[in-house]
């Protein structure tokens, strides 16, 4: 989200990108994986800032922005947030590739059947589930000493994912005003210690399952019309490990349509206070206690909706 917000929305950066093909994808698994995806990647990374050719051990990140032609060559990398430098990379790879023979830009067969081989999590995306983006970022603090504006306006994205099994979950067993259920803590431990980790500025390690002290969520009925029956949810958490802390409440509610059978409506949003840090994820000078907040909404249809989430991992699926 820094990089979104620092250098692909500055003027300068979209007016080269004219010429270019850009693209995002997880680093960690093309730095590991066996597909072809992953081993075009492999070969042009470990030229560029971190790769094994200018000094970097086999195991250390790759994470970074990198030019390079279809076939692979490398142009040129860099892992910075500043515009200019990524203004300058592209500049420069532009003038390579240029200069390149139009037959040593392109692969000499087509990659295209190869598809059907890739390994991405993305094949896991279940179809009739429930998809929901998850939003983090701190909220409104009282007083203290005020953050470099990036920190201030700083946000995530990730998504969390539950099957068409799953989700029956979040129903009451019984369409009737007033009913009552509790959603099982199973299901709510894995959306906690995965999705409500401390984001916010930057990645981080999801929470173990001992480090889920409590979680709790219960839903009501309140109302049914037009075939749509209404639920508000509402419940607790606390999550603990040696270096961080989260404790909060749980909102929510949802529109369950009992024609189509799927949510038309699901809202679920975990607030409260956290404390600490992890690797990478910026808070050193930031380690609370401060107010932070998870927002739960349906996702959409669209390919940039259905990206996997960052420890699917940690779902046990096959």
């Amino acid at each position: 989200m820094i990089g979104r917000r620092t250098v692909w929305s500055a003027n300068d950066v979209k007016k080269l990108l004219k010429d270019f093909i850009p693209c995002g994808d997880e680093v960690w698994r093309l730095h590991h994986g066996t597909d072809a995806e992953c081993k075009l990647f492999q070969m042009f990374c470990e030229e560029g800032h971190y790769g094994t050719k200018t000094g970097g051990t086999p195991n250390s990140t790759r994470q970074g922005t990198y030019c390079c032609t279809p076939s692979g060559m490398f142009l040129g990398s860099v892992n910075s947030n500043d515009s200019g430098r990524i203004c300058e990379l592209l500049r420069t790879s532009l003038v390579k590739y240029q200069a390149i023979d139009k037959k040593e830009r392109l692969q000499a067969k087509d990659p295209a059947p190869e598809r059907k081989n890739l390994q991405r999590a993305e094949a896991k995306y279940p179809e009739d589930g429930l998809i929901l983006r998850v939003h983090s970022r701190d909220l409104e603090r009282k007083g203290g000493k005020r953050e470099e504006e990036w920190a201030e306006k700083a946000h995530n994205v990730d998504f969390a994912w539950f099957t068409k099994e799953e989700l029956q979950n979040f129903l009451p067993k019984s369409f009737e005003k007033k009913a009552t259920f509790e959603v099982p803590r199973e299901l709510l431990v894995r959306l906690a210690r995965l999705h409500f980790a401390d984001n916010v500025r930057g990645q981080t390690d999801p929470y173990a399952v001992e480090a889920v002290e409590k979680i709790e969520l219960k839903g009501t009925v309140k109302d049914l019309k037009k075939g749509l029956v209404i639920i508000e949810f509402e419940g607790e958490l606390k999550l603990k490990d040696a270096t961080r802390l989260f404790e909060g409440r749980l909102r929510g509610t949802a529109s369950w349509d009992t024609r189509k059978n799927v949510f038309t409506v699901f809202e679920l949003i975990a607030a409260g206070d956290r404390t600490g840090q992890t690797r990478y994820n910026f808070r050193q000078n930031d380690l609370g206690p401060a107010p932070i907040g998870f927002c739960c909404v349906m996702a959409g249809d669209v390919p940039s909706d259905k990206i996997a989430p960052a420890h699917l991992g940690g779902y046990g699926w096959r």
